[in-house]
């Protein structure tokens, strides 16, 4: 015979529970393939790092979307054919992968200042060295998509420092420029480019008095409020600090959700084999 009452309830909740996380697995998977296939400008973003950072996160998402199908369908197959050895599977396969996790956000957290000074170190040689070059023209394009996308302008910093907008008078594109037709900061850290406010924000020919031609520091007399002045690495930060509580619920519901997958797939197995044991 088969279960009945909270058997039963126990059964139909956790086979709807994997359809719900088979579909999640299949559009990250999905995902994970259209990343990995199509030339977009998030890709170009992780160029500017030096690294295949984007390739990797693709393979990532495409291995998570392989394993989420496979748990889902060991769950829905062992609650539907009430197949002790597929919940027990299920079961392991989640608790590993919650480890796996765990282990990682440890790492993450413990290794951030290592992880940031990288970052650091890579954006500051990419700017300086690549920027404008016509053989890396997908840099270029990164870092303008990049400073449009967070209203930033250079590496780190706010207005007064050396690193954020000011840091373009250290790069092979600027050094590159004639006198004539000098920028001092790329049209991609303007706010509005419209007309005479191009000429404006990048410091050309009649505004020689004002930032970017003039400071840091910048003061009332010199400031000009369409460029953006926040280094791009300090405006990401800035937008995960202030996105931080969302992350973390988004990682907790995660966890309780594997949490209760878990609970529901033991209690299904021993009630398996209780009603057997029984009947």
């Amino acid at each position: 015979m088969g279960l009945s009452g909270c058997g039963n309830f126990l059964k139909y909740s956790m086979f709807l529970f994997n359809a719900v996380i088979l579909i999640a697995g299949c559009g990250l998977l999905g995902f994970g393939v259209y990343t990995k296939t199509n030339d977009n400008r998030l890709a170009h973003v992780s160029s500017i790092l030096g690294t295949s950072l984007y390739s990797t996160l693709s393979l990532v998402l495409i291995t998570c979307g392989g394993i989420v199908i496979l748990l889902s369908f060991l769950g829905c197959c062992g609650a539907i054919k009430e197949v002790r050895c597929m919940l027990g599977s299920f079961f392991f396969l989640l608790l590993m992968m919650l480890i796996g996790m765990l282990i990682g956000g440890i790492l993450i957290y413990a290794y951030r200042e290592q992880i940031g000074d990288h970052v650091l170190k890579e954006l500051y040689t990419s700017l300086n060295t690549t920027y404008g070059s016509p053989q890396k023209q997908h840099v270029t394009d990164a870092w303008d998509f990049m400073q449009k996308l967070f209203n930033c302008c250079g590496v780190y910093g706010d207005v007064n420092s050396t690193t954020s907008w000011a840091y373009y008078r250290n790069t092979v594109w600027f050094q590159n420029q004639t006198e004539s037709s000098r920028q001092y900061i790329p049209e991609s850290c303007c706010r509005n480019i419209i007309g005479d406010n191009r000429t404006l924000c990048v410091g050309g020919p009649g505004y020689e008095t004002l930032a970017p031609a003039q400071g840091p520091p910048v003061y009332s007399t010199t400031d000009n409020g369409l460029m953006y002045t926040e280094g791009c690495y300090s405006a990401f930060i800035t937008f995960l600090e202030d996105n931080v509580k969302i992350v973390g619920g988004v990682c907790a519901g995660i966890a309780v959700m594997m949490v209760l997958a878990m609970t529901f797939s033991i209690c299904l197995c021993r009630r398996i084999k209780d009603d057997y044991f029984f009947d």
